[in-house]
């Protein structure tokens, strides 16, 4: 009778690890089940600012007349750098208070078409402190009417870039020696960079870089070597060749940082992406980029992208998404072998909260952590009851 009862008691530990492995290998038909709006877009590893990586990068230099010492000291410093290609536009004396000096608006679009650029570097607002001109009347500078147009110009510059999928890195204004200018330069470069916010462009601060340590203006500081020389101008606002050097090897540090990771020797966490960037779907391959499914669901192809058991994953570890080799890697329209990639695990949860139907179990689970119960139903293989005693 005792090894009857013993092996009662082993019959029914089986059962229970059974259900709880099957339900394991069934979590992807729940999700489907719980009513998941749409599948959860998969990301290659080390997605950064760049996406993935590639042999060569256009990088292309946007602004006024500091933008123009910009380019020299960018190409200077940049020189024999076997991956970046560097050519640039500016104006002097423009700005988005002065569309009549020229109008980067209307000018960009032209500009922007068939060069197949990458990178943007922009440094736009040394001329941007006075009224700007609207519907034949003069706004005069940081009133609400002022700062409502120049948003909207900043704005509309920072999506031609997006919509042509070019990583921007929007360059503040330097600290100048006329104080009241400076104010004002401070006031454009607040707006200016709550725009990239919004836009999740990369805002390149540069200011505290060329100013003494009480924060006032100095027409010196440390050359890129580290010696204490002249950096400005006599004019108190632009840059001579060491300080446009300077300039120009801050913004390219951050440049190939994003470089490093998209080549995947850096950690996307060691310069995180602007929070409101899209970057992580921008491919740079001439194709939309590939938006299948994490957890089970029908591709473009018809096929299905599973996780198998053994990569479940346990908390703060990687999801391994493996699909089949017909599945076209990310940003392709064309079969690869490559269909395997890791991604936070805190991003999967995170997005499925965002897709799951308000209401839904699915919703439930994800956001709230509450297993959908099966009421009426028994002997189910995700039934977790403990036995009746």
């Amino acid at each position: 009778m005792a090894s009857l009862l013993a092996y009662d008691q082993i019959t029914n530990m089986q059962k229970h690890l059974f259900r709880y492995l099957a339900s394991l290998a069934l979590l992807i038909c729940f999700a489907i089940q719980a009513n998941l709006s749409t599948p959860v877009a998969a990301q290659p590893k080390n997605l950064g600012y760049l996406g993935q990586g590639r042999d060569q990068y256009k990088l292309f230099i946007f602004g006024d007349a500091m933008a123009g010492g910009l380019w020299a000291g960018t190409v200077r410093i940049a020189k024999g750098h076997p991956r970046l290609r560097i050519n640039g536009r500016y104006r002097e004396g423009s700005g988005f208070a002065r569309p009549q000096i020229y109008n980067w608006q209307t000018r960009l679009p032209r500009t922007l078409e068939g060069r197949n650029i990458d990178i943007a570097i922009v440094m736009l607002g040394i001329n941007d402190g006075q009224a700007i001109r609207s519907n034949n009347e003069y706004l005069v500078f940081n009133t609400p009417e002022w700062q409502n147009v120049y948003r909207s110009s900043v704005e509309t510059m920072m999506t031609q870039f997006k919509q042509e999928n070019i990583a921007v890195y929007w360059v503040e204004t330097p600290p100048v020696a006329r104080l009241d200018l400076d104010a004002k330069l401070k006031i454009i470069a607040k707006i200016q960079q709550e725009e990239a916010e919004k836009a999740g462009i990369r805002f390149v601060k540069i200011r505290e870089k060329f100013t003494a340590s009480d924060g006032s203006y100095t027409d010196r500081g440390a050359d890129i070597y580290g010696n204490l020389i002249r950096l400005r101008s006599r004019n108190g606002i632009r840059f001579i060749k060491a300080g446009n050097n300077k300039l120009a090897s801050i913004v390219l540090a951050q440049i190939n940082r994003d470089i490093e990771i998209a080549d995947g020797d850096l950690p996307v966490a060691a310069f995180p992406v602007p929070a409101h960037n899209k970057a992580a779907q921008r491919q740079f391959t001439g194709a939309a980029p590939y938006d299948g499914p994490i957890f089970s669901g029908p591709t473009p192809q018809g096929k299905t992208v599973i996780i198998e058991p053994e990569n479940l994953p346990s908390a703060n570890s990687p999801v391994v998404a493996v699909a089949p080799s017909q599945v076209p890697s990310f940003g392709s329209s064309s079969p690869s072998k490559n269909t395997s990639t890791s991604i936070s695990s805190d991003l999967v949860l995170q997005s499925l909260k965002n897709q799951a139907k308000p209401n839904s179990p699915a919703y439930s689970l994800y956001s709230q952590g509450n297993w959908p119960t099966a009421a009426g139903q028994t002997n189910r293989v995700d039934d977790f009851s403990l036995p009746e005693k």
